[in-house]
């Protein structure tokens, strides 16, 4: 009877291991010819880069999706980043600046939204000193000068209850002069 069952246990070992390497040979065959396909990836469609309405001034510059025409001081260099997921805009940058380093506008919008209190917390950081009431292409905001490690002069609007703000680096007179008059300049689609 030991015997009986070492064979028939023998047997069962057999054709498990038959049956598996059956199936494993079977899987590769079956990936080398047929690739799996990857489940789909639900995406928000991608904002479109939207396109100036008009023709560009001389130096003019247009941002999108922010809509923002903005004129470029002769001597200066204008670039900008756009920051998204999967084709959907987060935020928009753009810098404008002389070659020297000697001044830097960085403008900033983000595609969150913010209330009127926002304008309060920003005021927060600001030197209160300084803070003013402006308007940027027909927007109401605040302007300032933040102190501190990242000093600078800003200027916070809310367009279409997103935040834009324009930081001026390094902060000094002369710098927050060239700042106004660049945002003099600013008109919105």
């Amino acid at each position: 009877m030991y015997m009986k069952l070492k064979t028939f246990l023998i047997c069962i070992i057999a054709i498990v291991a038959i049956s598996l390497g059956i199936k494993t040979l079977s899987s590769l065959n079956n990936t080398s010819s047929i690739s799996p396909t990857p489940a789909p990836v639900a995406q928000k469609p991608a904002t479109p880069d939207k396109k100036p309405s008009r023709d560009l001034a001389p130096n003019e510059q247009f941002i999108s999706p922010v809509g923002l025409y903005i004129t470029v001081p002769d001597g200066m260099t204008f670039r900008k980043e756009i920051a998204d997921d999967s084709g959907v805009i987060r935020s928009v940058g753009f810098y404008i600046e002389k070659n020297d380093g000697t001044y830097k506008l960085y403008g900033l919008y983000q595609e969150e939204n913010i209330t009127d209190d926002g304008l309060e917390r920003i005021k927060k950081e600001m030197n209160p000193l300084t803070i003013r009431e402006t308007v940027v292409g027909g927007y109401k905001g605040v302007e300032g000068q933040i102190e501190g490690p990242r000093a600078r002069y800003a200027t916070y609007i809310i367009k279409d209850s997103k935040p834009i703000s324009f930081s001026t680096i390094p902060y000094t007179e002369e710098n927050k002069a060239i700042t106004e008059q660049i945002l003099s300049t600013a008109t919105f689609e």
